[in-house]
């Protein structure tokens, strides 16, 4: 088969709007300047904060390896960070260098499995797990790996998991890079859509003066009590000590992961109902779903201590807990989707790589006897964090200090902050159509990460008006994520009802 064959999948720019035209953009090594490694990057080559991104990709018919591994050379493998190792100029800055790229060293089937081993219930999730304790990438090749799984059980009939060291990008910039190589089922030469920016509602000319005046004293007030508590945070503020609080160590504990998919249109209708967003949605449904989840774990131990005890008590155990997540946010001025354009045009690319801050956020794991309750306690907090420069300053003020100290500090601090709270979250949008790649359709996509000092992760992907809400682990800590997964589903139906009992009884 011909590399003419694969033109029609070289990278290309990707529209911002859901429509439109799209321009060639193809992407050569001759004269590649060495670009140097983002502060993030730098952070994250740390033996404390070594962070690996694990995307798997289930694919609706059998993968054909040899094809698969000559399409990501005309695709993948033309991003400068995937053919490209760190290293130190003369300055003792590290810079990425260009080498050229062995396809099979980087893309191939894993040896020691038996076909029914690779159809059983939950194999993918397992070996997803299992592949978070693995060995580190060395850092005299491309730091990225794709493991190709054939005869899969569930609607896949093949997965590949990507593992990519997080120095190379964030989930924003790794997505993007996914969908320059994928293309629409129904439109097999179009580039996916993607979720377009909200739009900000018209203030009468009149208004502006004092309107801008007031959000710049509220952007003000915010960014002082985040800041305050962030600082607070790092000092002395951590959170309850439960069974599911990590621990120093805990990015090298072995990991259980596993998923549950959420249809999108049952946010929007919750989401409508609070005049939320998707992201106050899910924050909600984290804090019901852990609820139940610390609910039933602190039963069954003081069960087994005193038989006799009263249920009402063990609510009051969880009501009382202070439970916080580390919340990972694009500092980019506009949501990172939107910039595809940029940093897929090919040379310099400077939009490209870790743009994250991270935000404290209190879970709101209180019982409440109105499920919507629990969302709108996330769009209270989720509303002052959106109007606050805490984010921004967690990178700048991170990028600043390695600048002064090197990256062991800053790579430190984040680990004791990150150990403070109780779990990670992170939230990025996928494709909003079904896409395909090499020809073959992609019917589910989820994440994980790998290497940051939390017990507990969730992840929220969307595609295709459906989200895989992922729960990775640490085993010994957390051995039962699907039953927590379980519960956030279950607070979303349950809140789905509470909706349409509303409107019920409304008519």
């Amino acid at each position: 088969m011909g590399s003419e064959q694969f033109s029609s999948l070289r990278l290309r720019r990707i529209a911002t709007k859901l429509e439109g035209a799209v321009s060639s953009t193809n992407f050569t090594r001759q004269a590649e300047p060495d670009e140097p490694v983002t502060p993030c990057g730098r952070l994250f080559c740390q033996p404390n904060m070594n962070c690996y991104i694990m995307c798997t990709l289930g694919f609706k018919n059998p993968i054909n390896l040899p094809d698969f591994k000559r399409a990501l050379q005309e695709t993948l493998v033309k991003h400068k960070r995937f053919h490209s190792v760190m290293k130190k100029n003369m300055n003792g800055t590290d810079v990425w260098v260009p080498i050229e790229v062995d396809i099979h060293a980087h893309v191939f089937e894993p040896s020691g499995f038996s076909e029914e081993d690779v159809a059983a219930p939950h194999f993918v999730e397992k070996y997803v797990a299992d592949l978070a304790s693995a060995p580190s990438i060395s850092f005299s090749r491309p730091l990225w790996e794709c493991h190709v799984l054939n005869g899969t059980s569930g609607d896949a009939a093949a997965h590949m998991i990507v593992r990519v060291h997080h120095s190379l990008g964030d989930g924003i910039s790794l997505m993007s890079l996914l969908l320059a190589c994928t293309r629409r089922v129904n439109h097999p030469h179009m580039l996916p859509s993607v979720p377009s920016k909200r739009k900000k509602p018209k203030v009468e000319p009149y208004f502006v003066p004092l309107n801008s005046l007031w959000t710049m004293l509220i952007l003000l007030w915010n960014t002082i009590l985040g800041l305050a508590y962030y600082f607070a945070t790092i000092l002395w503020m951590k959170d309850s000590d439960t069974k599911i609080k990590g621990h120093y160590g805990v990015d090298k504990a072995p990991k259980s992961l596993m998923y549950t998919v959420i249809d999108i249109d049952d946010m929007r209708v919750v989401k409508d109902a609070v005049n939320g967003t998707i992201n106050d949605v899910l924050m909600g449904i984290i804090g019901a779903g852990l609820h139940r989840y610390l609910e039933g774990r602190y039963k069954v131990m003081q069960d087994v201590q005193n038989r006799d005890v009263d249920h009402r008590k063990d609510k009051s155990i969880v009501d009382h807990l202070r439970i916080r997540a580390t919340a990972l946010m694009n500092t980019r001025p506009t949501p990172g989707l939107q910039e595809l354009a940029t940093m897929m045009e090919g040379g310099s690319q400077t939009q490209w790589g870790n743009r994250l801050g991270y935000l404290i956020f209190p879970i709101p794991v209180k019982h409440f006897s109105d499920p919507l309750d629990h969302v709108r306690a996330a769009k209270k907090i989720g509303n002052r964090k959106k109007a606050s420069l805490e984010g921004a300053f967690t990178y700048w003020s991170g990028a600043l200090l390695m600048a002064i100290t090197g990256p062991v500090l800053p790579a430190l601090l984040t680990e004791h902050t990150t150990l403070q709270t109780t779990l990670a979250v992170s939230n990025v949008p996928g494709p909003m159509e079904p896409v395909m790649f090499n020809g073959n359709p992609i019917v589910h996509i989820y994440p994980a990460a790998a290497g940051q000092p939390s017990s507990l992760s969730i992840f929220f992907q969307s595609y295709d008006q459906k989200a895989c809400l992922v729960a990775m682990t640490a085993r010994d800590l957390i051995p039962d994520p699907g039953a927590l997964c379980e519960y956030m589903a279950d607070a979303l139906q349950e809140m789905k009802r509470a909706v349409a009992s509303r409107r019920q009884d409304a008519n």
